[in-house]
């Protein structure tokens, strides 16, 4: 029998079993994916922007206001790029979805985040994410190449 994803009330944190929408920002500055290297000690390590988005939020907004808060606002373009399906510690499930973003500056450091930015067509994971989604998100716009769908991915 299939099992299927009804929804209850917000919680505050993460729940065993529990579904959540997150938000993702995939930004692109001069052809190259620009990504975080974060020093808190929570959450240490290399990081595109994401968030949980709020009960009945509009993903659009959250997306700009990631933009706003990790990159400067410096974009001339923010796309909806994909929808992916994965599951989460404790046989929970995370419906993702990504935004593009098209940076016109490098973002500057803080004291918490410092932007990495990868050559042109150079790639890593990141995150739940694929080095051949993040090739496939980067290099969609502008260019006529056929784009092929991974699992768990909806295109768009």
């Amino acid at each position: 029998m299939p099992r299927y994803a009804y929804f209850s009330q917000p919680a505050e944190s993460f729940v065993r079993s529990g579904a959540h929408v997150a938000v993702y920002l995939v930004p692109v500055f001069e052809g190259g994916l620009v990504v975080f290297d974060v020093s808190a000690r929570a959450a240490r390590g290399r990081w595109l922007p994401w968030d949980i988005l709020e009960f009945g939020g509009n993903p659009y907004e959250a997306a700009a206001t990631l933009a706003d808060n990790w990159c400067g606002g410096a974009l001339s373009d923010l796309s909806l790029v994909d929808v992916m399906s994965f599951p989460f510690e404790g046989e929970g499930w995370e419906l993702a979805i990504v935004y593009r973003a098209e940076l016109t500056e490098l973002p500057r450091a803080d004291d918490a985040r410092t932007p990495f930015r990868f050559g042109p067509g150079e790639y890593d994971a990141i995150g739940s994410f694929d080095p051949v989604d993040l090739q496939r998100w980067v290099e969609q716009h502008g260019n006529a190449t056929r784009r092929t769908q991974t699992p768990g991915s909806l295109l768009f």
